[in-house]
């Protein structure tokens, strides 16, 4: 009858084992405590507040060239940091030109690239040419459709008028850095665009408005 009896170290081996009820506890508390975490996890990588679309520059751009698909991307932003007049996808920039020099990774907005009116329809034959000013107070004042002359500095200090009746066809971005070049477009006949753009390389511009 005594060998019946459990011997001292199957009652310690017992005690140690697990039981059912117990085992099913720990397993719902392991899962209560997965479900926790995953809530957390998801919450936290929830975005907080409105998002919005944005185009942005897949890299830095230069004035002038036609945009492809590989210059710009599509990013999601909080919504109070989307311009009013941001591009929202590739098909709103692709083909056309940026106004002016644009960093890596900055917003695109519809004063950062040409309109779908071109030079051609603001004048027949027209050409456009990225225009910078000596004086920044000028480019303030310059508006879409403003007629201007553009004048450049000969080596004598004399002026020289090297475009009339220039057409403004996108103004200056007003919320453009000191590292940002402030650039006006302007459109006017195909040698007057080849003289600006060629003085421009060594001489300060400015205009005079009619």
């Amino acid at each position: 009858m005594d060998s019946l009896q459990p011997t001292g170290a199957e009652r310690i081996r017992a005690a140690l084992r697990p039981g059912w009820a117990r085992t099913l506890t720990a397993r719902r508390a392991a899962a209560a405590a997965l479900a926790v975490l995953a809530l957390v996890v998801a919450l936290t990588s929830r975005p907080n507040g409105p998002q919005a679309q944005v185009l942005v520059a897949a890299r830095e751009l230069g004035p002038g060239g036609k945009l492809t698909a590989e210059d710009v991307a599509v990013r999601t932003v909080p919504a109070e940091l989307a311009p009013q007049d941001v591009l929202a996808s590739a098909e709103d920039a692709v083909g056309r030109s940026v106004t002016g020099p644009v960093g890596a990774g900055e917003i695109l907005t519809g004063r950062r690239v040409l309109t779908d009116r071109t030079a051609g329809q603001i004048r027949p034959g027209a050409r456009l040419v990225p225009v910078s000013l000596q004086d920044s107070a000028t480019m303030d004042l310059l508006r879409p459709g403003d007629v201007v002359d553009v004048v450049a500095q000969r080596k004598d200090d004399s002026p020289a008028v090297l475009a009339r009746s220039a057409t403004v066809a996108v103004a200056p971005a007003a919320q453009a850095t000191r590292q940002q070049a402030r650039t006006a477009m302007l459109a006017m006949s195909e040698s007057e665009a080849h003289a600006v753009a060629a003085a421009a390389l060594s001489s300060p511009l400015s205009v005079v408005f009619r």
